[in-house]
């Protein structure tokens, strides 16, 4: 029987499991003991623990004893990696992807640079790597002055993906420091700490084609996708096929992403990315060799399962359902379809990883909707990984419908525990910029503020963050009956369930009950909600509620904590936004530093982040050290 091993975790490695029991697989899933509670661990034939998801001679060690015949990578980790490709073949398994061969020429962004260029791809000029390597931080700007490279730059690791390693830079002494910051996280993330320097493009659209090769020098292609959508380099949302490209610009683009296809042979599935101007003007940005996280969208429109033809590829056979890797031919696309990644991590905070328990979690459910999820109910998001909870893929006969449905979709979706991105990708899903398709890479940042604007109605949100419905909720969760209003309370033991006492003067009335599924509630206010409202709660650990309506996530504070937190506002500890690791202290005990200026860089769930001044002051103490592993938002230094 094939035995397949999946050396990755959460969404993909269960969507990779569900693929492969349909062909009746026998599946091991490669995990740690960091990731003891994953659901993809239960559902696996068998589970290989390892040190660590990037521990290459261990993985193949163990698939190799476990007897496997197939070997996937899905995506991060060590899909990308030529050694291990070439490890994993060197011992008898078969590598679910490309070659290794295919990964040295197109998988590092520099290397595939240069064979574009050889193909006559459109492409970026940059400052190398080697370059960077040889020349002095003070002769960089001859030399990208004379390669036309100006202001901002794109500091841009050389391996990996997701937006890992790459700054943007608008000044030429900031690119030193930079460099270093991306090389960091870049090395933490990929085991490969190289980056580069490109001209940076301001305001394009990210459309990246999808590919898949027979490794003889054939391949088709699969239409487009549009990943404009984007902050800190990481796509949020994406679309295929793109609204910007029609039937002409995607035979031009098919036909130069195929050029590296047929070129190096390719094998499988891969993704040619391409920044595009508003001129129709594309450039080449990369290569991704491997499957991608939005594989779904192409999957929808095409009516293909990208994982059934690695599959079918792996075992020898060409996918019926790819049409013809000789001749060249420019699909069309049926209908419009969307994902939406849900992360845990919170836009009205700056985006900061929120880890944590799931005490609520409630899928969207419905005609042509789909989710890809690596959790269940009562699990938790994994502090020690990234940050993706679930991908929402959604397909309409056309765009409106589409963007409907997603909103319909996330708003059903429920999470509460731990802090999700879900309002925001509602806001996103409602704006009429994105339902026009007038977006850009750098639409997101340029309208932060509005997207993480309450969803609910001014007085409706107020209402709902005060103390009277807090108490409300809380003692509706406990079981204690309805709340009291006014001079109701001093009556209760003479009223009736649906009497309401009291005079004009009162505080308006208002009703909190319970639903009859995990956490659901029903909200009725006379003036703010006159029909009832639904919505899922739950109560906290540490005392506090957390609560959805509406497509709207709130958390409460505890009402002691609450009412503590002017005085701790202006205590003058600076603490972790979140838990972490210390990666740098940036100042020392006695510095005059000023407000917003960076005092620590932390690093939580593959992603590095600055903790800065909350005001002007001088640093009176530092109560962490290099390397500590914060477990919670603990106290990181004092300020007067």
């Amino acid at each position: 029987m094939t035995r397949l091993v999946i050396a990755n975790r959460g969404e993909i490695a269960r969507r990779i499991l569900r693929a492969a029991r349909e062909r009746g697989l026998q599946i091991a899933v490669i995990s740690t003991v960091e990731d003891i509670d994953a659901p993809v661990r239960r559902e696996a034939d068998a589970v290989l623990e390892v040190s660590s998801f990037l521990a290459m001679e261990e993985i193949v060690a163990v698939a190799q004893g476990w007897g496997a015949t197939l070997l996937h990578p899905g995506y991060g980790f060590l899909s990308e990696n030529a050694d291990f490709a070439r490890a994993v073949e060197a011992a008898g398994i078969a590598f679910v992807g490309p070659t290794s061969e295919n990964m040295v020429a197109l998988g590092g962004k520099e290397s595939a640079k240069a064979f574009a260029r050889l193909c006559g791809v459109p492409t970026l000029d940059a400052l190398l790597s080697n370059e960077l390597a040889y020349l002095a931080p003070e002769d960089w700007a001859a030399e990208l002055e004379a390669r036309g490279i100006v202001a901002p730059f794109l500091v841009k690791a050389s391996g990996g993906g997701g937006g890992r390693g790459m700054r943007v830079v608008g000044r030429l002494q900031d690119l030193p420091e930079a460099v270093r910051r991306a090389s960091e996280e870049a090395l933490a993330s990929f085991s490969d700490g190289t980056v580069f320097i490109e001209r940076y493009l301001i305001a394009p659209r990210h459309v990246e084609i999808q590919v898949f090769g027979d490794g003889r020098g054939g391949g088709v292609f699969l239409g487009e996708r549009e990943c404009s959508l984007q902050r800190r380099h990481q796509k949020v949302l994406e679309e295929a096929p793109s609204s910007v490209v029609d039937a002409t610009l995607r035979e031009v683009m098919g036909r130069a992403a195929l050029a590296l296809v047929w070129a190096t042979h390719y094998r499988g599935a891969g993704t040619v990315e391409f920044l595009l101007d508003d001129e129709g003007r594309f450039f080449f940005l990369e290569m991704n060799t491997r499957l991608q996280v939005e594989h779904p969208v192409t999957e929808q429109v095409y009516g293909v399962d990208l994982v059934q033809a690695q599959l079918d590829l792996a075992a020898g056979r060409w996918p019926e359902a790819m049409g013809d890797p000789t001749q060249f031919a420019v699909p069309r696309p049926h209908g419009v379809a969307l994902e939406a990644r849900v992360l845990a991590e919170d836009p009205r905070q700056g985006f900061f990883p929120t880890p944590g328990p799931l005490r609520i979690y409630r899928e969207p459910k419905g005609e042509h909707i789909r989710v890809d999820s690596g959790v269940v109910q009562s699990g938790r998001v994994n502090d020690r990984f990234d940050s993706l909870i679930a991908k929402v893929i959604v397909w309409g006969e056309n765009r409106a419908q589409a963007w409907a449905r997603l909103s319909e979709a996330l708003e059903a979706f429920v999470i509460l525990g731990c802090t999700t991105n879900l309002p925001f990708l509602q806001a996103l899903s409602r704006h009429p910029d994105v339902r026009g398709g007038c977006v850009s890479t750098d639409w997101i940042a340029a309208h932060l503020a509005e997207l993480n604007a309450p969803l609910l109605p001014e007085a409706l949100d107020t209402f709902l963050k005060g103390d009277a419905f807090h108490r409300a909720l809380d003692e509706t969760l406990r079981g204690l009956g309805q709340p009291k209003h006014g001079p109701a309370a001093r009556f209760a033991a003479l009223s009736h369930s649906e009497l309401q006492v009291g005079g004009p003067c009162s505080t308006a009335p208002f009703r909190v009950s319970m639903g009859v599924e995990l956490g659901e509630f029903f909200f009725q206010h006379p003036v703010l909600a006159p029909t009832a409202l639904r919505g899922w709660a739950c109560r906290l650990p540490e005392g506090g509620l957390h609560f959805s309506m509406d497509g709207e996530t709130l958390r409460l504070a505890a009402l002691e904590a609450k009412h503590r937190q002017a005085e701790a506002d202006s205590d003058g500890l600076v603490r972790a936004p979140m838990a972490g690791k210390v990666v740098e202290i940036c100042v020392a005990v006695g510095d005059v530093v000023e407000e917003s200026q960076i005092l620590f860089i932390l690093e939580s769930m593959k992603m590095q982040m600055e903790v800065r001044a909350p005001k002007g002051g001088r640093v009176v103490a530092i109560r962490v050290l290099p390397d500590q592993i914060l477990p919670g938002p603990e106290v990181m230094a004092e300020m007067e």
